[in-house]
């Protein structure tokens, strides 16, 4: 049986309209309610409104897809038709920011600092027993995006963690309200500086701790066929390496692979950014 494919991409005005991928549905976000919450709006308005079956995969991608991925809609579509029996297919951009931290917080934190505070604070309210600076993401379940399809099961637990998310960030007087819409400064693709609300960081990351987290089965685009970001053209060698270690770790648990990855990545991360310095964090991982 051939396994639908329901990817659509989302639109705000007229010239992302025009922009968008003909493999895609597009998704119409031009009254754009609520721009503090990005692309989860639409989505959020989607799966509240439409019953979802269990044959199709589901995805829904911003119009910068292209531009982060260099993948268009008839690859993303052809890759998922032969993706079955994976509950989640992904097409995460820049395997290098997902290879080079332990995991998409410490990534977050030093890229957003208060970010790993607010995550562990949020994700104890979806799993009380968690705990993040343990959680290891490589690019088997590293989600960067938004970029990925799936199946229903997977959009009925991404449903429940995000309605937890706006009820904390909606509330008046709610544990995390404040910090959840802190305003952070964040670095565009344009390489203009903006701000925007905390929240929108952590919500990332969520897919990344379902995926480490939950027993989803996943298929990956290959990832080092996705671009790098700038500092790290040129040192792809080492971005594989790093990925290696925390795939071998998490296959074995042994800490010998996490001592190694942390030594290779003080220096890898030394070598990249001393080629370029853009997007460079305040402080380097510990």
């Amino acid at each position: 049986m051939t396994t639908d494919i329901r990817a659509f991409q989302i639109f705000y005005n007229d010239k992302t309209r025009a922009s968008l991928d003909p493999a895609f549905d597009p998704l119409d976000n031009s009254s754009n309610e609520r721009p503090d919450w990005y692309e989860y709006w639409p989505i959020r308005k989607y799966l509240k409104g439409n019953k979802l079956d269990n044959s199709s995969y589901y995805g829904f991608f911003s119009p910068l897809f292209f531009a982060k991925t260099d993948l268009t809609g008839a690859q993303v579509r052809d890759f998922a038709r032969a993706s079955p029996p994976a509950d989640v297919v992904t097409f995460s951009p820049f395997p290098c920011h997902g290879a080079c931290f332990l995991n998409v917080f410490e990534h977050g934190e030093f890229f957003h600092r208060g970010l790993a505070e607010v995550a562990s604070l949020f994700f104890r309210e979806v799993d009380p027993k968690v705990s993040l600076e343990a959680v290891v993401t490589h690019s088997r379940n590293t989600v960067f995006s938004n970029f990925f399809v799936a199946r229903r099961p997977f959009w009925e637990v991404w449903v429940a963690v995000f309605d937890r998310m706006f009820e904390m960030a909606e509330t008046p007087g709610s544990p995390l309200q404040a910090q959840l819409n802190r305003s952070v400064e964040y670095v565009k693709e344009t390489g203009e500086r903006s701000l925007t609300h905390m929240k929108i960081f952590v919500m990332e990351r969520a897919v990344s701790f379902l995926l480490a987290s939950r027993a989803f089965s996943v298929r990956n685009f290959p990832p080092f066929q996705l671009p790098l970001s700038a500092p790290f053209i040129g040192h792809l060698a080492d971005v594989v390496a790093l990925d290696a270690l925390k795939i071998a770790f998490s296959q074995t648990g042994d800490p010998h692979f996490i001592q190694l990855f942390k030594q290779v990545r003080d220096k890898a991360i030394a070598r990249a950014w001393m080629t370029d310095p853009r997007e460079k964090p305040a402080k380097m991982p510990a």
